[in-house]
């Protein structure tokens, strides 16, 4: 059997079952010879079933449909779905404060809760190679990089961002440091007007002439996490309103506006990063002591090289934010055109006001006025300045005006006079070249913002992964996590490991366990022990780790004591049984596609973790098969972790020391669940 598998191994043109993956027996191909009993005769000389025979034609039709069946399972959903790992994404998701940032780690979510598509039916089947391939992407390249790191440089990168992320929100990182920061300008400058209007003894000092200098002034602040906050950046639907061919009116500007300059705050939040490096560096120089001892502060690469990726036209800058004047509409100092023609609209507006007044005035209008019941004297309809006048003066003199509307009674006419119509028409013309030249900034502006899409997107993108990172400490903070030594060895070493979701839910008195995988030729850990006693748990917590490891999510183990969890790629999960009675499936058979579907995908570097492997079947043979996998699986480099009741599976550490037995601790008579 084993030198059969052998040959098998090599002729991996179509996996580890070769030419014989998707073969159905029941049917011949072209190699195959026909006898005169209707038996057919493969190649091989083998016999198979009567092409003709009732049953052979079942078994045929049952095998076909398996083989559909088949090609539906999806071993990377079904070890998310076992793992229970969206439940870490979400809430990581839920850590972070911006729409890009959720959206991050949300998309790293899609495999896990797509289990079908708009028509109701499963997916065909996307190994876990696939999956790999999904979330491969330049480390380098924000458009491209995505939560998951697909080496274990990826892995560092993440997890020094995470460690650099925690100096600067535990404030480890002392005095204060020069930035720009245009928001807090605004912010303050619209606070001092508020409190110069309540006092009438201040004059309210003149505006600086040149936007962009104020913009620029210095700041002074401590060097904390990056200026992120209290916003959502959540720039796709102004995006959907540009893709519908509509205009952006004020708040979709004045949001993008926002987000520029809160991007450019960001940016120089990097170059503050960058200049605390040079500062430390010409310290250590000068003191001559260097860092031998580890005792010198480290400097920051992850972060300022992620803020680095910022980009910023000055065109766009300059006429975004100079755009809006200190009451958030748009500038008739950058926009001339505005600032005559509302000129001119408050020129009219005060002129015919003055002409009411004056006719309000003389004695013969105040005779006409109907002021019986007390209402007001001017009012507006439809556009047009009236005044109430009975109805039986007006009769006396109709050339007095021109009547727009009457009272209920009919007892008051209300009156546009005469003398105020041509002024009023000339208002409305000038309202409506207003209009009609704000519309035109709004589309100056709006085609401005499409030029510099794919930078504004690229700019939300690299502030989303910052908000990701500060997700991470706030996440690995709440589980009372640790960053692991991460290598490519296949080792996972921690001490006290606490199940993460159960922390989630935080419940009291999670116990932790010390797991040993991969170190001194122990390729393979056999778990075993009662039922209910923990076994299970350990099998997830090792599946967790992994992911959560290639997400740089800080794992909870042992404070203070090192942690290591290396870099496994894929990571493979069969925890529970694909028994189904609509798609033919018993237990076994079921056990038998995840197995085959692991030996197609796991390689060196894999992680596999298998639940009651060899149940469901014959215990000699299930045992048979157990090893059969095991041994395959080791040779192939993969870290392998089981439970089983099988005492042929526990005796492998004494004949192999690639395996090693770990048990679940019972006192008492009761479990402790370690």
């Amino acid at each position: 059997n084993r030198e059969w598998f052998e040959g098998r191994v090599e002729r991996r043109s179509r996996g580890i079952l070769g030419d014989y993956a998707n073969r159905d027996f029941g049917t011949s191909d072209s190699n195959d010879v026909e006898n005169g009993d209707g038996w057919s005769v493969d190649s091989d000389g083998l016999r198979g079933g009567a092409r003709n025979n009732p049953q052979q034609k079942k078994a045929r039709g049952k095998s076909a449909r398996f083989e559909e069946s088949d090609q539906q399972l999806d071993m990377y959903q079904r070890t998310l779905d076992t793992l229970d790992y969206p439940l870490v994404l979400r809430a990581l998701a839920k850590e972070c404060s911006t729409v890009p940032g959720k959206s991050i780690v949300l998309s790293s979510t899609r495999a896990a809760d797509a289990k079908s598509s708009g028509d109701g039916k499963t997916h065909k089947l996307k190994n876990a190679k696939q999956h790999e391939n999904d979330a491969d992407g330049d480390e380098d390249d924000v458009d491209s990089m995505s939560l998951t790191a697909t080496s274990v440089e990826g892995v560092h990168r993440r997890y020094t961002a995470v460690r650099e992320m925690e100096r600067l929100m535990d404030g480890r990182v002392s005095d204060n440091w020069v930035i720009y920061s245009r928001l807090q300008q605004k912010q303050e400058q619209q606070q001092q007007r508020r409190s110069q209007q309540k006092s009438t003894q201040q004059k309210r000092p003149p505006s600086p002439s040149n936007n962009q200098n104020k913009n620029r002034q210095l700041y002074r602040k401590p060097l904390m996490g990056p200026p992120i906050e209290n916003h959502s950046f959540d720039i796709q639907p102004i995006f959907d309103i540009i893709d519908e061919g509509k205009v952006l009116d004020g708040p979709e500007i004045l949001d993008v506006t926002t987000m520029l300059e809160i991007a450019v705050d960001v940016s120089d939040w990097g170059k503050a990063l960058e200049q605390y490096n040079e500062e430390m560096e010409d310290q250590n120089n000068s003191n001559g002591n260097g860092d031998d001892l580890g005792l010198q502060p480290k400097p920051f690469i992850e972060l300022p090289k992620l803020a680095s990726s910022i980009q910023i036209d000055s065109d766009i800058l300059s006429l975004l934010t100079n755009a809006f004047d200190d009451e958030g509409k748009l500038s008739s100092t950058t926009f001339p055109s505005l600032g005559r023609l509302r000129s001119k609209v408050r020129t009219l507006k005060r002129d015919i006001l003055s002409t009411v007044d004056s006719i309000l005035s003389l004695s013969s209008t105040k005779e006409r006025l109907a002021v019986e019941s007390g209402g007001a004297l001017t009012m507006e309809i439809n556009g047009r300045l009236v005044i109430p006048i009975s109805q039986d003066k007006y009769s006396q003199n109709s050339m007095m005006g021109i009547v727009h509307d009457a009272s209920r009674s009919g007892k008051t006419a209300y009156v546009e006079p005469t003398e105020i119509v041509g002024p009023t028409n000339e208002l409305r013309q000038a309202e409506g070249e207003l209009r009609a030249e704000e519309a035109r900034v709004w589309r100056e502006l709006t085609e401005s913002i499409i030029r510099h899409r794919k930078e504004l997107e690229r700019n939300v993108k690299v502030i989303g992964h910052l908000d990701v990172v500060m997700g991470r400490v706030r996440l690995g903070r709440k589980l009372e996590g640790c960053v692991p030594e991460v290598g490519e060895e296949g080792v996972v070493s921690v001490k006290e490991a606490r199940h993460p979701i159960l922390l989630l839910r935080e419940l009291e008195g999670v116990v932790g366990s010390d797991v040993e995988l991969g170190k001194d030729r122990n390729q393979g850990l056999i778990l075993t022990g009662p039922n209910s006693g923990g076994k299970t748990v350990i099998l997830k917590l090792l599946g967790l780790y992994a992911f959560m490891v290639r997400d740089g999510i800080p794992i909870p183990s042992k404070p203070n004591e090192p942690a290591r969890v290396d870099f496994f790629t894929p990571v493979l999960a069969d925890i529970g049984d694909l028994q189904s009675t609509e798609q033919d499936f018993s237990t076994f058979s079921g056990h038998m596609l995840v197995c085959r579907e692991v030996l197609n995908n796991a390689g060196e570097n894999a992680l596999v973790l298998m639940d009651e492997l060899g149940s469901g079947t014959d215990p000699n043979q299930g045992v048979a098969i157990a090893r059969a996998l095991l041994e395959a699986l080791l040779d192939r480099g993969c870290r392998v972790a089981i439970t089983t009741h099988y005492l042929e599976l526990k005796q492998l550490a004494s004949t192999d020391d690639r395996f090693a037995v770990a048990g679940m601790q019972f006192v008492g008579g009761r479990p402790t669940y370690k």
